[in-house]
């Protein structure tokens, strides 16, 4: 069987969709509305995509939480 090579753009989007989606299940939301709402913040493109390199060493949970305390905080200003 065939191995499928991922180019790291592919990789760290993977990981940008993976903490969408577990922090949908933690916040027991749809994974369309926590996506919204990180976009929205500019999260994904200021927090996770750029800090893949952090935060994909760190445990599912502590990521999740992260990514929950800063939906909170930086709704918070807007």
């Amino acid at each position: 069987m065939d191995k499928i090579a991922l180019n790291p753009v592919q990789i760290r989007l993977a990981f940008v969709a993976t903490c969408i989606e577990a922090t949908a299940r933690t916040l027991g939301l749809s994974y369309q509305e926590v996506y919204a709402r990180l976009k929205r913040i500019g999260a994904i493109e200021n927090y996770i995509y750029p800090h893949y390199n952090v935060l994909h060493t760190e445990s599912r949970e502590n990521v999740v939480q992260d990514i929950i305390e800063l939906m909170n905080e930086w709704e918070s200003k807007e």
